[in-house]
């Protein structure tokens, strides 16, 4: 960080943020939360050096909020970068609005079609990580309750002890998350396809 960066002057401004790529946190790093004049886009504002992308969450550790990052920009000061932009959207892309795009496709063989807010393939090697990355884009408030029905569902497997009732008190929460039943009957059915 150079001393005569003007980012440097809102220092004590500054908040932490997790930066999360891929489901794995990156790093933890200090952000200015700003908006941009001209356009009227919210963006934090980070250090030149900090590693940021398009397609990262920001976790704002202080207010357990977390952003998604839509675009990266740049700042410059005196012919310097001085600042790297992470504009940022509050829901995860795939829960915004549906276009009315049209498309013709002729047999879209393993493909999803529509406005669906969240798909899963029928995919037979579908397993408890795969829901794991489900959880950290869709499980909103509920990611504790969801990563303790994960760990059950996976330790009932091992056991080779699963059956329907072993999830009731769960029953709640699934029927809240319509991706989830899908996501359990999968993560059974591919269990059960290996040889044991």
């Amino acid at each position: 960080m150079k001393l005569n960066n003007p980012l440097s002057h809102f220092k004590d401004m500054m908040i932490d943020f997790q930066i999360i790529r891929n489901s794995n946190v990156l790093s933890t790093v200090k952000g200015l939360m700003n908006t941009e004049t001209s356009t009227k886009k919210k963006y934090v504002g980070f250090f030149p050096e900090v590693d940021v992308q398009s397609g990262d969450i920001l976790y704002n550790i202080s207010a357990n909020i977390q952003y998604f990052v839509v675009d990266v920009d740049i700042s410059t000061w005196m012919g310097n970068v001085s600042e790297r932009k992470a504009f940022y959207q509050t829901q995860p892309p795939a829960e915004q609005s549906p276009s009315s795009t049209v498309f013709n496709i002729n047999n879209p063989s393993n493909s999803i079609i529509g406005n669906q807010q969240q798909a899963i393939l029928n995919n037979s090697s579908f397993n408890i990580d795969d829901l794991k990355q489900l959880i950290e884009l869709y499980g909103n408030n509920d990611k504790k309750q969801l990563y303790e029905l994960s760990s059950q569902l996976e330790k009932l497997l091992l056991e080779d002890t699963f059956h329907k009732g072993n999830l009731s008190k769960f029953s709640d929460l699934i029927s809240k998350h319509s991706w989830l039943p899908l996501a359990i009957a999968q993560i059974i059915s591919a269990f059960i396809q290996m040889p044991h």
